[in-house]
């Protein structure tokens, strides 16, 4: 008996061929979606293990937050320092820069830091240590420690609203050449006594967090707007940085960690919407 062996003529392999590229252009833009997505969970996930952490130093240590920075003693009283011992696996040594040695590279590094595996960043992540005003803060301002200086914590009655407050987020050094040729506001909010070129007083403001580049380390922590730390002039430009999809991931001084827009930052400070400012 004869047998019929025809396999596919050119044609339709062609039509094969370019259903499959079709659905591949379809696919992969949503798998590389996705893959973002679970680096923005893993972020947010990341921040509120460092809340818990917060929550349980503040307990321990008389209902006062952890102390942003002080030089003299070698870094120990850094924040990545005095909340390591309530986060498992941080770190191997008494240095707050382990990560940048490559060394515990855990929580305090964002998934989505294009320095988090760079031996570059000890943290991708910022601590609110200059609220604007006279009203106490994450820090309660610059004291003698040794011959050096230092950001103690302040106490959990300094802070008017926690829930409202944003106490750790997404941070980078944002000042580079390109962001301040992408963002000619970049420097609205900034105090004049810093030098910077604007201050556009107490907002809202025009600044394009969408069109900042990252260019570091915040080591410790941010400013925000009307604080020494806000504009391109000082520290280069520390701020809350927009990693996922225009949006910063957030840990707030009641502990709990949520991802707010990264038009929150532009809001007239001190306003019912800012939660970058300790206010009532």
């Amino acid at each position: 008996m004869r047998r019929n062996n025809k396999g596919f003529t050119l044609i339709e392999l062609l039509v094969v061929i370019a259903i499959i590229a079709i659905l591949a252009a379809i696919l992969f833009p949503v798998f590389a979606q996705a893959r973002e997505r679970a680096r923005a969970i893993t972020c947010v996930s990341n921040l509120k293990q460092m809340g818990l952490a917060l929550m349980m130093y503040n307990q321990d240590y008389d209902e006062t937050y952890a102390c942003g920075w002080a030089s003299g003693d070698g870094g120990k009283s850094m924040w990545r320092m005095t909340l390591k011992p309530y986060i498992e696996k941080f770190g191997d040594s008494g240095s707050p820069y382990d990560a940048a040695n490559g060394k515990g590279k855990g929580i305090y590094l964002c998934p989505d830091d294009p320095f988090a595996n760079s031996g570059y960043d000890p943290t991708s992540y910022g601590y609110n240590a200059q609220p604007y005003g006279g009203n106490s803060g994450m820090t309660m301002g610059w004291v003698a420690v040794g011959n050096g200086g230092a950001f103690p914590g302040a106490p959990e009655a300094g802070i008017y609203s926690p829930a409202n407050y944003v106490a750790f987020a997404d941070a980078a050094e944002t000042g580079s050449a390109a962001t301040l040729a992408a963002d000619p506001h970049f420097n609205d909010g900034s105090p004049a006594w810093t030098g910077c070129t604007t201050n556009s007083g107490s907002g809202p403001f025009l600044f394009n967090p969408s069109v900042w580049v990252q260019g570091g380390s915040v080591d410790w922590d941010f400013g925000v707007p009307g604080t020494e730390d806000w504009g391109s002039c000082r520290n280069g430009g520390r701020r809350p940085y927009p990693r996922h999809f225009g949006k910063i991931n957030c840990t707030f001084a009641d502990g709990h960690a949520k991802s707010v827009s990264a038009d929150t930052l532009k809001v007239a400070i001190d306003s019912s919407n800012d939660i970058w400012h300790n206010h009532k």
